[in-house]
């Protein structure tokens, strides 16, 4: 029997908003929780590490050192606090988002030390010109802050005062070598064959440790040895050049300073007391190296260090071994007061896709001490093993997989190699929380086999309604052998049920004159109102393709429309308009938005566009983000059962965040009455709606929260359209008609069976 009720029918000619234009907001949220093999990840939502180095700093106001890691393949910062384990002794590290908007922007390598003695560890950071910049740490009372002390470090070198120079490829030491309690530098010069120490003169000159006063060591081969590629060391070298009686290595001109880096190719420096004997080692790393070398300092002590042999494998048990080009860094990373030993790549890219992103910082614990360590390999997954991290290019795609209600996730990402193959494939997690609270969970790897069906690396996939029939689709996109290729997955099951996919059935949709390019993306949304999927292409160079579906839903015809949708013209060298596309609605407004998530790591939301020949109006570029990462790919849905679409990105880093929509809800209030009665019957209605509109225009049935129940379809003034809901659930939606140039009508619907 059904329930009786009490149903009000109204006509709204022009919508009245509590706000018309709600504030839009996202903020980083760490608590939907991640498991995988029953195991619950501290740090889910992280977002991947590829190239790190590591570096410990007082975040908070508790009395133990925080993390800060750089990612030199993002030029992002990751904050960690230390916490007690969990699950174990000792501590564990915590992500603290907050506190990475507080680091200036950083490229390509990043030093912590206290120069200035006030307990608060500064930033050494590089300069465009291969100069050293300096900010100081003025944080108080846990709040992170930096301000620039000085914009370019100078020494006194062999032709006078000048720029204290660092190459970009290169990784300095930045250290109190001679233990006079101020800060020296280790660098290799221009050449990328000789170290140049630039000892810090505070001391010597007033008798305080907290200047940055620098004067070149004036042996001209400081170390007394020359080095030229891999484990090419030549010792016993003079400060002139000479060994024996034979001059050696191109050194530098002493009159000239260094100002470029020719035929410069990169090094990695990092200083400890390697072997126990009380003089200052060093650890070196070469581009083209796999290795890290241990350089022996036989010196007199260590203002006058004599570097006079190495070994090519360090530590001895289980060397340091990446592709190419690491680099260490000597911090406590477990917190028992024990310098550990860090390692990772200095590669700014995954060149030939050689590494391993997934396990790509290695964690040494020290069992010795600080002047005798020794290293054991504990895992090379250091942070990554606590997070979402598959490696590179994470691509999220959300929607209810199984029917029950609540939100899936799928992740593509860009593939392992397994021999000569590079291959990707899907990880699917089941929500096995509740529409409030999501809880995933790890269900494969391998999402309908993907990784052998297909065999495409950079795997993105996304969820759109392509057939209008009220079922989720999946589009797939991918990079074959042939190049990219583009799959639907139309989904068999009814309305509701779970969703039902055949790789082996997928429709392969034609890459409309190759226009789709790797690494650009594609939204699938109707751009035109006419109930056909269309595509918007986010492109590489920062604009954005309108292709116009000129065939059918399961058929489609893809045409050219507009080079520069939206009004985004060519921005080669910003990357910063387009590179993923979400349209949602994100205040419940009714309206659409466009959330255009780019390259360099900027969010931006803009007005979805009436017409497909407008210029998108920005709304909101979301400043208080910072970076969550580069390259991002971006997708959306209700995670909390707030009715606001949540976000979700994924980056080059291979992981994801995840931010709540803190927008401001819109609410409709204060709507007017209208005398002139309803326009769709019957209302309840247990299948059939019959619409006789008051003008011809555009109908589409939405849901409360917004979201598209059927394909958006044209109707007349002049004749009736019938619509057939039996594929909707019972509840309560909202049935538009708009046309331009004249106010909106909508009528609420109730579906009741």
């Amino acid at each position: 029997m059904k329930k009786l009720f009490t149903l009000c029918f109204f006509v709204i000619p022009l919508l009245d908003y509590a706000q018309s234009a709600g504030k839009f907001g996202f903020q980083y949220d760490q608590r939907p929780t991640v498991s995988i093999d029953g195991r619950a990840l501290l740090n889910p939502w992280a977002g991947g590490l590829n190239a790190t180095q590591y570096a410990t700093m007082r975040l908070n106001t508790d009395n133990r050192d925080d993390l800060v890691v750089f990612d030199r393949s993002t030029n992002k910062i990751s904050t960690f606090v230390a916490i007690e384990n969990p699950v174990g002794s000792g501590i564990a590290w915590q992500h603290a988002p907050d506190y990475e908007k507080a680091f200036p922007s950083i490229n390509g390598w990043l030093a912590v030390v206290d120069y200035d003695g006030d307990g608060r560890n500064d930033l050494f950071l590089p300069g465009p010109t291969g100069n050293i910049m300096v900010y100081h740490n003025n944080s108080q009372n846990g709040q992170l802050s930096f301000s620039m002390a000085v914009s370019s470090l100078m020494t006194v070198g062999f032709g006078g005062k000048q720029n204290l120079f660092v190459a970009p490829t290169d990784l300095p030491a930045i250290t109190d070598f001679d233990d006079d309690g101020d800060i020296d530098i280790l660098a290799f010069d221009g050449t990328g064959n000789l170290i140049t120490y630039q000892q810090n003169m505070s001391v010597e000159r007033t008798g305080k440790k907290d200047g940055l006063d620098y004067k070149r060591a004036d042996c001209q081969v400081w170390g007394h040895f020359i080095k030229e590629y891999c484990n090419d060391f030549t010792f016993g070298v003079t400060c002139d050049g000479m060994v024996g009686m034979k001059k050696v290595g191109p050194l530098v001109n002493a009159a000239k300073p260094s100002g470029a880096k020719p035929m410069h190719s990169g090094n990695t420096l990092s200083v400890l007391d390697a072997n126990g004997d009380g003089k200052k080692d060093l650890l070196f790393g070469f581009v083209s190296c796999e290795n890290i070398a241990v350089l022996h300092n036989a010196g007199p002590n260590n203002e006058n260090a004599s570097f006079t042999s190495f070994d090519s494998l360090f530590p001895v048990q289980n060397s340091i071994k990446f592709p190419a080009y690491a680099a260490t860094y000597w911090q406590d990373v477990d917190g028992d007061g024990v310098k550990d030993l860090l390692a990772s790549t200095y590669s700014d890219f995954n060149e030939n896709r050689a590494f391993d992103f997934r396990a790509s910082g290695w964690f040494y614990k020290n069992t010795g001490t600080n002047q005798k360590p020794d290293f054991k390999l504990v895992q090379k997954d250091f942070l990554q093993s606590d997070m979402l991290d598959l490696g590179e290019n994470a691509a999220p795609a959300l929607a209810d997989l199984d029917g029950d209600g609540d939100v899936d996730l799928l992740v593509g990402y860009s593939g392992v190699r397994s021999g000569t193959n590079y291959r990707a494939g899907l990880w699917q997690f089941e929500n096995k929380g509740t529409t409030q609270n999501p809880a995933f969970s790890l269900v494969t790897t391998d999402y309908l086999g993907l990784t052998q069906g297909l065999g495409w690396s950079d795997v993105v996939p996304s969820f759109t309604d392509v057939d209008g029939n009220g079922s989720i689709d999946l589009v797939l996109t991918g990079t074959a052998a042939s190049g990219l290729e583009i799959r639907v997955l139309f989904n068999t099951a009814p309305k509701g049920a779970a969703a039902q996919y055949s790789l082996a059935g997928a429709t392969k949709w034609a890459n409309p004159d190759g226009r789709v390019q790797p690494g650009e993306l594609i939204t699938v949304t109707d751009v035109d109102h006419d109930g056909k999927p269309d595509l918007l292409i986010g492109k590489n160079e920062g604009t954005i393709n309108y292709l116009r579906n000129t065939g059918t839903a399961t058929n489609p015809v893809f045409q050219l429309q507009n080079q520069t949708f939206g009004g985004f013209t060519n921005n080669n060298s910003y990357y910063d308009r387009a590179r993923s596309l979400v349209v949602a609605d994100l205040n419940g407004d009714q309206k659409n938005e466009i959330i255009a998530a780019s390259n360099n790591g900027r969010v931006r939301i803009y007005q979805f566009p009436d017409r497909p020949d407008q210029s998108l109006t920005l709304i909101d570029s979301l400043p208080t983000l910072g970076l969550p990462g580069t390259r991002l790919i971006a997708a959306a849905a209700d995670l909390d059962g707030d009715q606001l679409p949540d976000l979700m990105l994924g980056s080059v880093a291979g992981g994801l965040r995840y931010l709540k929509n803190t927008s401001q809800k819109v609410v409709i209030t204060g709507v007017p009455e209208e005398s002139t009665g309803p326009w769709a019957f019957p209302n309840p209605t247990d299948r059939f709606l019959t619409v006789k509109p008051a003008f011809s225009g555009r109908l589409e049935l939405v849901s409360l929260s917004g979201q598209g129940m059927l394909p958006v379809q044209d109707v007349q003034s002049d004749a009736e359209t019938v619509l057939d809901l039996s594929a909707l659930p019972d509840g309560t939606y909202l049935l538009r008609l708009s046309a331009d140039n004249r106010p909106a009508q909508v009528q609420k619907v109730v579906v009741w069976k």
